[in-house]
């Protein structure tokens, strides 16, 4: 029963955008509002309040070069993976393999899964997928689509971003223990207060939003199908491989385990399918990450079964 109370309300929220969407009571508008709200005030502040209360150590320093590395790993196991391709989608394998769509996504289900205040791992290792998203990825996309980004134009767009400099900020503040002087301060209820105003609507606004732009159609989602098995066929390789690495290294615990393996699990970010611009590409980069999302759910799922019979967070 417990379970049930973990993954109804997710389905319930999902189920909710899709209806709102569908009855234009939602409108297009209305979803980008609500992701611009979620994107540059609610996770930046999940993110710095995580990293502020995190406990930065040289394990830290082992998990981000681990995300460095499989960022990279995936991106060029998907050169290969190009000629089962057709042409004139072939060029957007790299980049559908490699990323994570943590802030739009899988933060919110970790979350649900471990708590907020277990989440400082992940949003340590995320924010180098952010870097790598607005870096080589928007780059490429944006050279695929036909567009040119100066090493200027990609500089401003990383220091600019709210959940960058919500990071930078986090691991400052980190430095100058300002999580432990918050709590040790007569100001802590009120800070605490301000924090949760902010961070509880997140999840359930992302997934309303999720399930206003998921696509049902069939024959749609059969042309993301061939990529969505290449995806978590290695994403499952290299999942398996660090979870190796790590219990042999710093030490796996319960907390990191879960949030590894719901992570890996989410799609890829969702900037795939702003830069596709030939018709074949948008239609082949959206069923491909409505399919990932189905699947990111059933996962969920199945994890949340497993740590509920195993964990209690």
């Amino acid at each position: 029963m417990q379970v049930l109370t973990i993954i109804i309300p997710v389905f319930l929220l999902i189920c909710i955008g899709k209806i709102l969407k569908e009855t234009h009571i939602l409108s297009d508008d209305g979803i980008k509002q609500i992701k611009n709200m979620a994107v540059n005030v609610f996770l930046p502040v999940m993110a710095f309040d995580s990293l502020i209360h995190g406990s930065f150590s040289s394990d830290s320093i082992v998990l981000i070069l681990i995300e460095i590395f499989i960022l990279f790993a995936a991106f060029f196991i998907g050169f290969p993976l190009k000629k089962f391709f057709d042409k004139s989608i072939c060029d957007y394998v790299p980049y559908a393999l490699t990323t994570y769509e943590g802030g739009l996504f899988g933060w919110s289900l970790i979350a649900i899964l471990v708590t907020q205040k277990n989440m400082f791992s992940i949003i340590t290792m995320d924010s180098f997928s952010g870097i790598f998203v607005f870096t080589i990825m928007a780059t490429g996309l944006k050279m695929l689509a036909g567009k040119k980004m100066s090493f200027k134009e990609t500089a401003i767009s990383i220091i600019t971003n709210p959940i960058i400099i919500a990071v930078i900020l986090g691991f400052i503040g980190n430095a100058f223990q300002l999580g432990t002087k918050i709590d040790n301060s007569q100001f802590k209820g009120l800070y605490t207060t301000i924090i949760n105003y902010l961070i509880q609507p997140l999840s359930s606004l992302i997934l309303i939003c999720i399930g206003s732009g998921l696509v049902l159609d069939k024959n749609i989602l059969i042309k993301g199908l061939k990529l969505a098995f290449f995806r978590y066929l290695v994403q499952f390789i290299l999942c398996a491989l660090i979870l190796f690495i790590i219990s042999k290294t710093i030490g796996l615990t319960p907390v990191l385990k879960i949030s590894l393996l719901m992570y890996m699990s989410v799609p890829t970010s969702f900037m795939l399918s702003m830069y596709a611009t030939d018709k074949k590409a948008i239609e082949f980069t959206s069923s491909y990450l409505s399919l990932q999302i189905l699947i990111s759910l059933l996962i969920f799922c199945a994890i949340s079964v497993y740590s509920n019979l195993n964990y209690n967070f």
